[in-house]
């Protein structure tokens, strides 16, 4: 999981409800959405234990607006 680090306290530690993706091999991709960075890798790593080829990103900035106007459009 690629993210910068603005403190001297890792991600983890946040309790910031962020959005993430989660692509699996076969191209099918997933929205996380209202979580926290802790619950995420919980969630990450029960689910791919082994590392057999799913990727975690979290989504910030322009791609993150467009998908919260998506959903407010939907509702």
């Amino acid at each position: 999981m690629e993210h910068e680090m603005k403190e001297s306290l890792p991600k983890t530690w946040d309790k910031t409800k962020r959005v993430y993706e989660i692509s699996y091999i076969n191209g099918k991709k997933e929205i996380w959405k209202d979580i926290t960075a802790r619950e995420c890798l919980t969630k990450y790593e029960s689910m791919d234990p082994h590392g057999n080829g799913l990727k975690l990103r979290e989504i910030v900035g322009k791609e993150l607006q467009l998908l919260r106007v998506v959903d407010s459009g939907k509702k």
